[in-house]
């Protein structure tokens, strides 16, 4: 959520108090680097009228550390407040939220929450690829995935859910038909995914060798 995000959430009266510190403890924090921004901005400004060499890169160097520590102090932020959110709460952010907001939703037990995530617009298929890659990703979202017509006509999302555990027998089948030779290949020898996919890619091989 943007800074501007956030102090709405904290004038809503129906925001709890604890979620109301940890609001305020998350735009403290982008408080204390933008200023620190500034300075270093303001050094670079100095040094430049002085005519040191390489302090702006030095500059720019350790603006970037900072950038980096401000964004894993958001996220541990972010995940602070999730804690706080009810059930109905979260299904909203997941739905809404920003990328790190649905790297954390995915992460939850409750279904009905994770399962939210894919039905946020601002997914990227970036995203579904690396859930369709990751073999501990539950079935039902393999399912959701599998829904989406959208996603499917991405290529390498449908080789990694030709690949997945969770895919169907059935689904992963006609998957097949749509890789290419050198995949076909690979799958066959593969000793990760079902024997009945494999045996199915040796035989489309073998055809596609006696024509």
């Amino acid at each position: 959520l943007s800074n501007d995000e956030l102090k709405a959430a904290r004038s809503n009266p129906q925001t709890t108090e604890v979620l109301q510190a940890h609001i305020d403890q998350q735009l403290s924090i982008a408080a204390h680097f933008e200023a620190l921004a500034a300075q270093e901005r303001n050094g670079q400004v100095e040094a430049n009228e002085e005519g040191e060499s390489g302090t702006e890169s030095l500059a720019e160097e350790d603006f970037a550390d900072h950038e980096e520590e401000y964004d894993e102090l958001r996220t541990a932020s972010k995940q602070q407040i999730a804690m706080e959110l009810s059930v109905s709460e979260k299904v909203k952010m997941a739905m809404t939220g920003d990328k790190e907001w649905r790297s954390i939703m995915l992460k939850d037990s409750n279904k009905q929450i994770s399962s939210a995530v894919l039905a946020n617009p601002r997914i990227s298929e970036g995203e579904v690829l690396q859930l369709a890659q990751n073999r501990s990703t539950s079935e039902e979202l393999i399912r959701l995935i599998l829904l989406n017509r959208e996603w499917l006509k991405n290529y390498p999302i449908r080789l990694a859910l030709t690949q997945h555990p969770r895919t169907p027998i059935s689904q992963a089948m006609r998957f097949l038909s749509t890789l290419s030779e050198k995949d076909l290949r690979i799958l066959s020898k593969s000793r990760n995914i079902s024997s009945v996919i494999v045996n199915n890619c040796r035989r489309m091989l073998a055809a596609k060798t006696k024509h």
